[in-house]
């Protein structure tokens, strides 16, 4: 219902989607409450109900209808603790009902199972102990609504009128155990749905990231390079790869443990990200190779980008070693190739720059 609703057909602030779904609900059981007014008046047209109750209880209802709306409309229902105020509509529902079946007359017992339509509103929002309330509170309206009749007149048979409430103390107190039993099914459901998506998620995330560094790791480098690739035949725009390597990166290991050389790796990982673009694409291809995917740029941008990470790697302080530098390998995709034959090139490039002397980056179209 909510999802067919929208926020402006509901008179709310469109990002407001909580408050647009509690609107919803409130329809919701506004269509029940209508049903109720017709129950009322065909009551009334067999002669079963007096028209006054009738016309009271249609007025009663569209008043709480309008009440409840006026409260989610303006916020002012933010500052309950349950913002969706289900308890206190229900609860507004069964007195009201409880005033109805005063002037029910006959129609009494047709009208008392609408106490159950009412409480059953509650069952998806509150837990066992506040359908207990609500039933309790139902009992009690009831049992005073029998009292005033019986104090009225003799229009109320007093047996008839105590197996009456009897019946209600037995059957309202079950629907409510068995309402907030639903509810836990439903909380927990809820929680069970929610932690299968989020370990769907961490699967997901496992999938195409680089567990030590976070970064995005070899299998999706490559199928983001597929996708650049076919968007680049497609439209016939250039992108560059940058492959980089972090120079004498076995001597950090062999010198300083490889609990440094996974540190390194992780920060070398985390200096990246801010040289680059929100489209660009970085992960770590493979040991202390990483790769830097560019699209929509030529090779004067990329090698522009390569310096500005070879440049930010220099000046870093890197944990427990003193300096580290990197070499990088820039290549530009000259359509109608393989993934491989780019990688190749820029690999070679990569390899030029270390028999160089490292610390540089090469260029090869």
């Amino acid at each position: 219902m909510s999802e067919v609703l929208s926020d402006a057909a509901l008179g709310l602030p469109e990002r407001d989607e909580r408050q647009s779904l509690r609107v919803a609900r409130l329809l919701m059981a506004t269509g029940t409450l209508l049903l109720v007014c017709v129950a009322l008046l065909i009551c009334s047209f067999l002669g079963l109900l007096p028209w006054r109750a009738a016309i009271d209880g249609s007025i009663g209802i569209v008043g709480l209808v309008l009440l409840f709306y006026v409260l989610f409309r303006s916020g002012l229902n933010q500052r309950f603790a349950d913002p969706s105020l289900t308890t206190e509509q229900v609860g507004a529902a069964i007195l009201l009902l409880a005033y109805v079946m005063y002037h029910a007359g006959p129609a009494r017992a047709v009208l008392t199972p609408f106490y159950l339509v009412a409480m059953l509103f509650g069952v998806l929002r509150l837990n066992g102990k506040r359908m207990m309330v609500l039933a309790l509170l139902a009992l009690l309206a009831h049992a005073v609504m029998l009292h005033l009749l019986y104090l009225r007149g003799p229009a109320i048979d007093p047996r008839a009128a105590l197996a009456e409430f009897v019946v209600l103390a037995v059957v309202l107190p079950w629907f409510a155990v068995m309402g907030g039993y639903v509810s836990r099914l439903r909380s927990r459901l809820t929680d069970s749905h929610r932690n299968l998506q989020q370990a769907f998620e961490r699967i997901g995330e496992l999938a195409i990231r680089d567990e030590l560094t976070g970064v995005y790791n070899r299998r999706y480098l490559m199928e983001a390079l597929a996708r650049e690739q076919s968007r680049s035949e497609r439209l016939g725009t250039p992108f560059a790869v940058c492959l980089i390597d972090i120079d004498r990166f076995k001597s950090i290991n062999d010198t300083y443990g490889h609990a440094t050389g996974d540190k390194v790796l992780k920060e070398f990982a985390r200096l990246v990200p801010p040289e680059l673009r929100g489209v660009d694409v970085h992960g770590r291809f493979g040991g202390e190779e990483f790769l830097v995917i560019l699209p929509g740029t030529g090779m004067a941008g990329a090698q522009a980008c390569a310096e500005r990470v070879r440049a930010k790697t220099e000046a870093a302080a890197f944990p427990d070693v003193p300096r580290v530098t990197i070499t990088v390998g820039v290549a530009i995709y000259r359509g109608k190739e393989p993934v491989s034959a780019l990688l190749a090139r820029a690999d070679k490039a990569l390899y030029e720059g270390k028999n160089a002397g490292r610390n540089r980056v090469v260029t090869m179209s």
